[in-house]
């Protein structure tokens, strides 16, 4: 069990940390008191279920990150990238891949001279 809150905290963190928000932010976003998402972070404690939701749905984790970590092959990073491009329209995401493509090309050949 100790194992679970540990991860729990760890990737939470991570996660807050990669949307660039401070651990009073995710308090006042998710309607929760500064002093449970500290204790959740530090790992002293696990969140309720409504928290819980609250604060995954907020950091746009998924939550098998942390119930399955073996299964989990993207950073929250990845996770919050993929989520935002998904969001676009068909033809945004159509650009975006291109110019993704075209800069990948681009640094490769760069890599060859």
């Amino acid at each position: 069990m100790h194992h679970d809150v540990k991860r729990m905290g760890h990737v939470l963190r991570e996660a807050r940390k990669a949307k660039g928000m401070t651990q009073a932010a995710l308090a006042k976003e998710t309607h929760t008191a500064l002093r449970t998402i500290i204790a959740i972070e530090n790992e002293k404690r696990f969140p309720t279920y409504e928290v819980f939701y609250r604060i995954i749905r907020v950091l746009d984790l998924s939550a098998d990150q942390i119930f399955w970590p073996e299964r989990t092959v993207l950073t929250p990073e990845q996770e919050q990238l993929i989520h935002t491009f998904l969001q676009y329209s068909e033809w945004e995401k159509a650009v975006v891949v291109k110019t993704v493509r075209t800069l990948l090309q681009a640094l490769r050949e760069k890599d060859t001279t």
